[in-house]
């Protein structure tokens, strides 16, 4: 069939798009250097033995998955052809300036140019005006930009394409919001490939019952709210093994030790943060305050959990970087064992999230989940062998890093978790101690 675009995919099975208005402007993108990038920039930043499916998973089919669920959005909502052209290169855009690494970079750039931030790159990225800004910028070697050239090539507006995937704070859209057709489908196929039942079939029931909004981006019926509640319930699940498994948090410091010399080495930086990652991992391995870290990337990861507590649902006032957290309790409390150093992930409503749905194109709103709060603190054996704490050691361990975090955060109530007490949910288990300090 003339003009058919046919993708295979794990989350949605067979993919195609036969709108003859819209396939030659998706293939226009698809054949871009800005999104072939995308083929080599995985979808989740470490590759841990535990979730080898997520670490092999590249961005681009994401962005495909994210297409098709726009166009069909379109389509539904008898969107002009014009409009739907923009938010088709919104979709398949709207991970093209995700850095290697993704957040984690990211972070990493902020604390160095506090400017920097990824609405601003994906904006500059589709106007074309990265690096030294001019057109002839490689973004990919011996590929120039060619993104803003294929939008007015095809009549698509810019600022349209830009609202669509940076929205004003306090607007939305349907690929920007709190729930959104990006998170909606990267949730789901994280799910589908860790193996996990009814992630295929939770995204079609999400799918029937969905509609495009122009003030919160989507709007759902009211039967779409179980499969939104099952899609908050993978969302907590994965972001919980991934921060709290016991087999993931080596390759998490691991990682983060590596990002940060790369940063504080200047291999990336914000002016070169569109190298890919076959790119930046090969710097890594040729630098030489990165090199033994980085070949661990290809041996296997030599760093070792020795404890860890991670505290949770607790308020404070406090906004505190990673960074600075691990730095106070290395002063604080004392290790007996060389070769030791803190993972810290310190986080507000990723884990868990509190969502606002508009029900029936915004005749009622409904509030589902709630905002996760909590802080792991881990003690890692940065080289080969492992340590193994006496009860008494780790016992004295977990009271001065809880000492330190109490004074740090200025909180009095908490809930703790352990590595022996990681059950894969954030919520509360039985064996989860919940504190009030008087």
């Amino acid at each position: 069939m003339k003009g058919l675009m046919e993708f295979h995919d794990i989350l949605h099975g067979i993919i195609r798009f036969s709108d003859e208005n819209l396939t030659s402007l998706l293939a226009d993108l698809i054949d871009s250097p800005e999104i072939h990038r995308l083929r080599n920039m995985r979808q989740m930043n470490f590759d841990v033995p535990l979730i080898q499916e997520l670490g092999r998973s590249r961005r681009l089919p994401h962005s495909i998955g994210v297409t098709y669920l726009a166009v069909e959005l379109a389509h539904s909502s008898n969107l002009s052809l014009d409009a739907t052209k923009a938010l088709l290169a919104a979709a398949i855009l709207h991970d093209a300036a995700i850095p290697p690494y993704g957040h984690l970079v990211e972070s990493e750039l902020k604390r160095v140019a506090p400017n920097f931030n990824h609405e601003e790159t994906l904006s500059q990225l589709i106007r074309g005006v990265i690096g030294e800004g001019n057109d002839y910028e490689e973004i990919v070697p011996g590929k120039q930009l060619q993104l803003a050239k294929i939008l007015q090539k095809h009549n698509i507006d810019q600022d349209s394409v830009i609202s669509l995937v940076c929205p004003k704070k306090g607007t939305h859209s349907a690929v920007s919001a709190d729930i959104d057709i990006d998170n909606i489908d990267n949730v789901h196929r994280m799910a589908a490939m860790l193996g996990w039942d009814n992630a295929k079939q939770n995204i079609v029931e999400i799918r029937k019952h969905m509609r495009l909004n122009d003030k919160s981006g989507l709007s759902f019926s009211r039967d779409a709210i179980k499969p939104l509640e099952q899609w908050l319930d993978f969302r907590q699940r994965i972001y919980t093994m991934i921060i709290a498994h016991p087999e993931c948090v080596p390759y998490n410091a691991l990682q983060t030790d590596l990002v940060r010399l790369a940063v504080d080495s200047e291999i990336i930086t914000p002016e070169n943060w569109y190298m890919t990652e076959p790119v930046f991992e090969e710097k890594l391995r040729k630098h030489e305050s990165t090199k033994i870290l980085a070949q661990q990337l290809i041996s296997g990861c030599e760093y070792h959990l020795v404890d860890y507590v991670w505290f949770k649902n607790f308020n404070t006032a406090k906004k505190l970087k990673n960074a600075e957290i691990a730095e106070f309790i290395a002063e604080t409390v004392e290790v007996d064992f060389n070769d030791s150093g803190y993972f810290v992930w310190n986080e507000k409503g990723l884990v868990c999230r509190e969502i606002n749905i508009s029900i029936d194109n915004g005749a009622e709103l409904k509030t589902l989940g709630q905002n996760s709060t909590s802080c792991m603190i881990a003690l890692v054996k940065k080289t080969q062998g492992k340590v193994k704490l006496l009860k008494k050691d780790k016992s004295e361990w977990r009271e001065g890093v809880t000492t330190s975090f109490l004074k740090l955060f200025e909180v009095d109530n908490f809930e703790a978790e352990f590595p022996e007490t990681y059950k894969g949910s954030f919520f509360a288990e039985t064996d989860e101690l919940h504190f009030e300090l008087n």
